[in-house]
């Protein structure tokens, strides 16, 4: 199975979504900047952690919206 079709299935890319999301929290927690990491990078991580999971369960709403396989729901249901 390749990116393609893992991207049109909406409960894989609510588990990544979801899955970065509980990253970006943790590194909220756990990534303070010291003498090696600065505070832009730190900032930058979790952006970057929140970005991603923001990004990927937008387009798990979308698949699901417009009946993307694997969903259950939808008018192609």
């Amino acid at each position: 199975m390749n990116l393609k079709e893992h991207v049109k299935n909406s409960k894989t890319m609510m588990r990544v979504g979801m899955a970065f999301l509980v990253l970006a929290s943790l590194a909220r927690w756990f990534l303070h900047p010291n003498a090696i990491l600065s505070a832009n990078w730190t900032d930058g991580v979790t952006g970057f952690l929140y970005g991603v999971s923001i990004a990927s369960l937008l387009v798990s709403l979308r698949t699901r919206k417009f009946g993307g396989s694997g969903t259950g729901h939808g008018p192609h249901a």
